[in-house]
């Protein structure tokens, strides 16, 4: 009780305000004035005795402070003006990032939603093909995905430049996320460009702890501006051990880049290109997130290029490698594709979300019970034993998606859940996983997205 009362009391005193450079400025002179004069004259009366001395000492006394305090000042003033001038530049840099920021992200966005919109409205018309209502269709779906990934790039690099994202490491297959990136790019390819994959460690040892979204997301970033500045020769990519990290690359033969900008492009909104060059889509952020992401890995980043040759991106991370033993637990529980006398419990408040992920799992032969609210997830959970699978999303009334999860835990120890969410940061993962969830997945996904991480848990029993 006494330390409280102490505290307390301190808590009451006013705080003094800060002073402003020119107050500080203004009373060191006065202090440094004051002491100078009156311990300089005690000096000089207890050594000089001689008045005609007394009084050249004076002078020159009054001359030294005045060449002190102007040194002393041209310094205090001079640090402050590099701190305004910095300041003002930062400020000047900031508002041309954001200029740069407003015309990029309008064009880009604008773009897909034109298509979105437009596209949208011709399959309204009554004359439309079904070829074309296919057509439009897939037109509609590309631009969606264009956007998505506006959008996602916009809020990775807030959240990097904020410090609101953190590193996740889980196991992850390198062959296998080189082989799914290489599948997916493969429908790209024209007939002048050869793609290959390089894969530095066999199946068996490629087994590592690492983060696989950032590792994934940055090797998109470069095999995406890879196919988007080649239209001949060839991109290659994949990884190997060098001392002790993993060195992954990018290499192209599309425009390259001049030497002059090989540490600029990771800059915020920065398009580096010829100006006789057509203007490629994308809003400038794709390799500031890999640096981000990289940095947050504790790796590097640089790249060896040249104008017309083409361009090649190395990066690294930490190498840690996981025994052979998990590698087969994995492998036992991989591919599992029946989803026959699977029940799968949907928590979901949104019904038109409900209703596409119904649509998902039709014809797949699952089971699916809807809860509307985390509370009637919880009791629908208890008074269901069969329950294979609880697919819950993390924002809901009653009861959030986190207090659910730990609710069901105490009952279902061994019960797979999957938590979804449109937050999409490492933060709201990171406390799914906290909570109890054996995954999550991010909104929006897709159907095979969401099938795969069905399929990943369908083996378990969780009573």
């Amino acid at each position: 009780m006494h330390f409280e009362g102490i505290n307390s009391n301190s808590d009451r005193w006013p705080k003094m305000p800060k002073l402003t450079f020119e107050y500080r400025i203004i009373a060191g002179y006065i202090i440094a004035g004051c002491l100078w004069i009156v311990f300089s004259d005690k000096i000089l009366d207890y050594f000089v005795r001689d008045p005609d001395v007394l009084t050249r000492i004076q002078t020159y006394k009054g001359w030294f402070y005045v060449l002190i305090t102007a040194i002393l000042f041209y310094s205090l003033l001079k640090s402050h003006l590099v701190k305004l001038r910095n300041a003002e530049q930062k400020a000047i840099n900031s508002d041309r990032l954001k200029t740069a920021f407003l015309q990029n992200i309008s064009h880009e966005i604008r773009t897909p939603m034109n298509s979105i919109v437009g596209f949208s409205e011709l399959l309204k018309d009554k004359n439309t093909t079904e070829s074309e209502k296919t057509q439009y269709l897939a037109m509609i779906g590309k631009s969606s995905d264009q956007l998505l990934s506006i959008v996602n790039a916009v809020l990775d690099i807030s959240l990097i430049e904020t410090g609101n994202i953190s590193i996740i490491k889980n196991r992850v297959t390198l062959n296998n996320l080189m082989d799914e990136l290489y599948l997916s790019y493969k429908p790209l390819i024209r007939n002048n460009i050869y793609f290959s994959v390089f894969k530095g460690l066999e199946d068996h040892l490629s087994l590592v702890l690492t983060d696989i979204i950032k590792v994934r997301q940055i090797l998109n970033n470069l095999l995406s501006n890879a196919f988007k500045f080649t239209d001949k020769g060839y991109i290659r990519f994949g990884y190997s051990v060098v001392n002790d990290v993993l060195e992954f690359f990018v290499e192209d033969t599309g425009i390259g880049i001049e030497p002059d900008f090989h540490q600029k492009v990771f800059e915020r909104f920065l398009k580096v290109g010829p100006e006789n060059i057509k203007l490629y889509e994308g809003v400038g952020l794709g390799l500031s997130i890999c640096k981000g992401n990289i940095d947050l890995l504790k790796g590097k980043i640089w790249l060896e290029s040249e104008a017309g040759k083409g361009s090649k991106f190395f990066f690294t991370i930490p190498y840690e490698p996981v025994n052979e033993e998990e590698i087969v637990m994995i492998k036992k529980t991989e591919n599992i594709k029946n989803f026959d006398k699977l029940t799968i419990l949907v928590a979901e408040d949104d019904e038109i979300n409900f209703m596409y992920i119904k649509e998902i799992f039709r014809g797949t032969g699952a089971e699916l019970l809807h809860a509307v609210n985390g509370k009637e997830a919880v009791e629908i959970c208890q008074n269901n034993p069969k329950i294979n699978i609880v697919l819950i999303d993390i924002k809901m009334p009653v009861m959030n998606g986190y207090e659910a999860i730990k609710k069901i835990r105490e009952f279902c120890p061994l019960l797979p859940i999957i938590a979804q969410t449109a937050f999409a940061l490492s933060n709201e993962m990171l406390k799914a996983f906290n909570a109890g969830s054996n995954d999550y997945i991010s909104k929006p996904f897709k159907r095979d997205q969401l099938l795969a991480l069905v399929s990943k848990y369908q083996s378990t029993d969780g009573m």
